[in-house]
């Protein structure tokens, strides 16, 4: 079913790599651009991992903040995954604090701090790893060793520029994984690699605080959504974090959301919808959904969708009601607040004959300009 274009964005099946070993292709993500939402920096992506294996080598990100959230790959049992990872994380390369994850965990990394590799010792059925990357810049800073036996940074930055494929030269590269993984190496192999890294971690626990295992939260949203959910808040969970999120697993036709229209201000909002079997989000997603949405509260309008993508709510733009119309197969719901501040809500009232925006059930302003969500964001 389609749904208006300026709101849903489908998630897209690629093949573009396929040949990660390692990890589930077709990938779901969903990376905003300022075609989209302008000036906004939100991606996510699940990163599915069914074997024994490491990601990455020990980089950091110069302007940017990278978090992590592990799972397993069945999101109506979210807290018990099934997963054993070490995750390294330091001041430098050769020695890094390493943290082991075996149950739902959000990570953050600040900017310029080593992180990786990431040792997934035990997938179970397979690990789920939900990333974001948020900041000013793009692309990894990597240390290596060059021709003059000295150590240099290397800058793998995204340039817009043709990079040829390794294996045939007259092709593009397009990150297939043929040269980013390595489908032969050995249970051996992998533990030889991490063996370094364990023999010079380092014991400072600096960063224990950018680990937190995030625990269940019991809800009033009724017993169509599986009771506990998973929550995020942001700031209150991590100094200095700059999203929010939880994960709503739906089982049952419901209602969910605000009877009347809500906005968040000058806030966006990111709405996302698929299976909550990781393994196939598309396979996994049976149901048939129903937005009502405007650019204002007096033309709000349904958005009607049955294949999982994501909801975009630019700044300005007030939402209403959520109707889970159908359900087949459970339902994975997560409402992305990409900010570290507590979420804030307006309404609009008519009080003596006028209308008013109302915040937080304070009225606060008659006769409402283009300019006074961004005013009472500033109020707050």
């Amino acid at each position: 079913m389609s749904a208006n274009p300026k709101w849903f964005y489908p998630f897209e099946r690629s093949d573009q790599k396929a040949f990660w070993s390692g990890y589930t292709s077709h990938r779901m993500h969903f990376f905003n651009n300022d075609s989209i939402v302008p000036d906004v920096q939100f991606g996510e992506e699940f990163l599915v991992t069914t074997r024994k294996l490491t990601l990455d080598t020990p980089h950091i990100h110069d302007g940017a903040c990278n978090y992590f959230l592990f799972l397993g790959s069945d999101l109506t049992d979210i807290f018990h995954p099934g997963i054993d990872v070490d995750f390294c994380i330091g001041d430098t390369a050769e020695s890094m604090e390493i943290y082991h994850i075996d149950k739902p965990t959000v990570v953050m990394v600040p900017p310029g701090v080593f992180h990786a590799p990431l040792y997934y010792k035990d997938v179970g059925r397979s690990a789920t790893t939900l990333l974001h990357y948020i900041g000013t810049t793009v692309g990894r800073v990597y240390p290596r060793t060059g021709a003059n036996g000295k150590e240099e940074w290397y800058y793998a930055k995204p340039t817009g520029e043709r990079r040829p494929c390794r294996e045939n030269p007259e092709k593009e590269c397009t990150i297939c994984g043929k040269c980013f993984t390595n489908a032969d190496e050995t249970e051996e192999d992998i533990e030889n690699y991490m063996a370094p890294f364990y023999a010079n971690a380092s014991k400072a626990e600096k960063y224990k605080n950018c680990f937190l295992e995030l625990q269940p939260e019991y809800h009033k949203l009724g017993d169509a959504v599986i009771n506990p959910r998973l929550v995020f808040r942001g700031k209150k969970d991590i100094a200095y974090a700059d999203e929010q999120f939880s994960f709503n697993i739906i089982t049952a036709p419901c209602t969910l959301g605000d009877p009347v229209p809500v906005s968040n201000g000058q806030a966006a909002e990111f709405l996302w919808f698929s299976g909550a079997d990781t393994i196939d989000p598309w396979a996994s997603f049976e149901a048939e959904v129903e937005i009502m949405l405007g650019d204002d509260p007096d033309n709000m309008h349904p958005i009607t969708f049955d294949e999982p993508g994501v909801i975009v709510l630019p700044p300005g733009s007030w939402r209403g009601e959520i109707k889970v119309k159908s359900v087949g197969k459970p339902l994975c719901f997560i409402p992305f607040y990409p900010y570290g501040k507590d979420r804030y809500k307006l309404t609009q009232a008519t009080v003596d004959g006028k209308k008013r925006l109302i915040f937080d059930n304070e009225t606060t302003i008659t006769e409402p300009t283009a300019g006074d969500e961004l005013f009472l964001q500033i109020k707050r």
